[in-house]
């Protein structure tokens, strides 16, 4: 992991160029945008193509850390552009401009642009947009994730039945019914979704008997986070997990999940932050299977060294690896083109005042979630002092609002969040 002086360099632009190459048809409006974008300081650099052909070959011969590209341009349009880039320059973040009466269309990019921009185009969120996704184009460039990453030979891939679930979203076809019908075509997956929807966590007032009846009742947003988390943690080797003491993780991840969801509903946060947390949550410690199950030893060193010295097994992994697992989880998500509010909450679950949220965030919830999550719901008889970040909340004016999720988090450990009701997973497990 970065020490805090790097990333706080990283961020502020020290000794290197942030390079945005923008791509629009329209002159009229690469002319606005040039203008807009002057004041972003001198550590931003930015160049101005008119074609996606040539910013291709532009980026041929010059990296760069960002394009921005309009959606409909003759000859090569936005996403057949990000397409490319992403096969060509996977370490390229990728942000797709569009007029408001264009936005259904950005359904359909899911894993193809990482954000949208909204023409005419307001400063600030250009500004704020750009900040937010710089940093996470710096974890997929660093140089020592990708010599880690280097040494992995079994890499879990993005479930093709995600995929589908969130393209068909974006469809003329796109129904709850619909939905479920691609979650039936897996009789063992629809299974295993059938049995979380109707755990106590969900508090639904019927036992629910199909996928199709799971969509309609939590929402298919959910169902596309659980058949995520679902499919990822079966590709693990749970052997290998076992033997570096991670059975428990899976209960931890859901708890941390239903936690998340609960304090981002509680905020009454819009649906989509609410969805973040509730996915940032179920893969927020990915990366420790990662870890085991390429890096078997090394993990159970990590172990034994957060073990003997007392301290959090994050600090341990970065003396062990030069990473922790939560950056590690946020490569490979980041890699999969997954939405950034759920990539910062992953890697920064463990520090979040690294990250440039203002406010309330997925972050926030998962953060906490995470700490009231073991605090409550670890093993038995294992004593563990919070790490909240107590500064963190205070600077985002959320401390009053810690108070109160800490009391709900304690109402749902009598009913029904006790570590005895906790859902198995039939992957990785104890």
């Amino acid at each position: 992991m970065r020490s805090k002086d790097s990333l706080d360099s990283t961020r502020n632009g020290a000794n290197m160029k942030k390079n945005v190459l923008v791509v629009d048809d329209e002159p009229k409006v690469l002319q606005t945008l040039r203008h807009l974008l002057s004041s972003m300081g001198e550590d931003w650099q930015f160049e101005f193509m008119e074609s996606g052909f040539q910013a291709l070959q532009l980026m041929a011969v010059q990296p760069f850390h960002i394009i921005i590209s309009d959606l409909e341009m003759p000859g090569m349009n936005g996403e057949q552009l990000l397409t490319a880039v992403k096969q060509r320059h996977p370490h390229t973040a990728r942000i797709i401009l569009c007029w408001n009466d264009e936005r259904p269309t950005l359904l359909r990019l899911f894993g193809t642009a990482h954000e949208y921009l909204i023409k005419p185009c307001d400063p600030k969120v250009i500004q704020e947009t750009l900040n937010r996704v710089f940093p996470r184009n710096h974890l997929l460039t660093s140089p020592n994730m990708a010599r880690l990453a280097s040494q992995w030979n079994r890499i879990p891939s993005l479930p093709a039945l995600y995929v589908e679930l969130a393209r068909d979203i974006g469809s003329e076809n796109a129904s709850l019914s619909r939905a479920g019908e691609i979650v039936s075509r897996e009789p063992e997956l629809g299974a295993r979704i059938l049995g979380l929807v109707n755990s106590p966590f969900f508090g639904l007032n019927r036992r629910v008997t199909s996928p199709v009846e799971a969509a309609i009742h939590v929402g298919v947003e959910t169902i596309k986070s659980l058949v995520i988390s679902l499919k990822v943690f079966s590709q693990f080797d749970a052997a290998l997990v076992r033997a570096c003491q991670l059975e428990g993780l899976w209960s931890h991840s859901w708890a941390t999940a239903v936690l998340a969801k609960r304090i981002c509903s509680r905020e009454q946060a819009d649906p989509h932050l609410v969805d973040h947390g509730f996915l940032g949550g179920l893969l927020h410690d990915m990366g420790k299977l990662v870890l085991a199950t390429n890096l078997a030893g090394l993990y159970q060193e990590a172990i034994s060294m957060a073990e003997a010295r007392n301290i959090p097994l994050h600090e341990a992994e970065q003396a062990v690896f030069g990473a922790s697992h939560a950056e590690v989880g946020g490569y490979l998500l980041s890699l999969w083109g997954l939405p950034d509010p759920v990539i910062e909450a992953v890697v920064y679950h463990h520090q979040p005042a690294q990250s440039l949220e203002p406010g309330f965030s997925p972050l926030a919830a998962v953060h906490v979630a995470n700490e009231l999550g073991q605090e409550k719901y670890g093993k038995p008889g294992m004593e563990r002092a919070s790490l909240v970040d107590l500064n963190y909340l205070a600077d985002r004016n959320l401390m009053e609002r810690y108070t109160l999720w800490q009391e709900m988090c304690w109402d749902a450990a009598k009913n029904p969040l006790g570590s005895d009701t906790v859902p198995k997973q039939t992957g990785v497990h104890p």
